[in-house]
């Protein structure tokens, strides 16, 4: 469920899956943790972490506004200078 919602947002701000890689936790995801993070890197090295509380996963809607952000970051840093 997360995984699609990532890629939604990721569209949604002109990021195609190829574009980017969002790795939980250091590429290790284990739901028994009390505190995750999300780790979304474009290709050419800009990254942004996303830290979130088991508890913000256990809604779907939650984590959105996060995520959200994360890719507004990657996206401003993405835009050329002068346009």
């Amino acid at each position: 469920m997360l995984d699609e919602l990532i890629a939604a947002v990721a569209g949604g701000c002109g990021l195609r899956a190829s574009d980017y890689t969002a790795t939980w936790d250091g590429g290790r995801y284990d739901p028994s943790r009390t505190h995750h993070e999300l780790v979304i890197q474009t290709n050419d090295g800009r990254r942004v972490a996303v830290q979130f509380s088991q508890e913000m996963l256990g809604n779907p809607w939650r984590p959105l506004r996060p995520i959200e952000e994360a890719f507004r970051q990657l996206q401003r840093r993405a835009t050329p200078r002068g346009e």
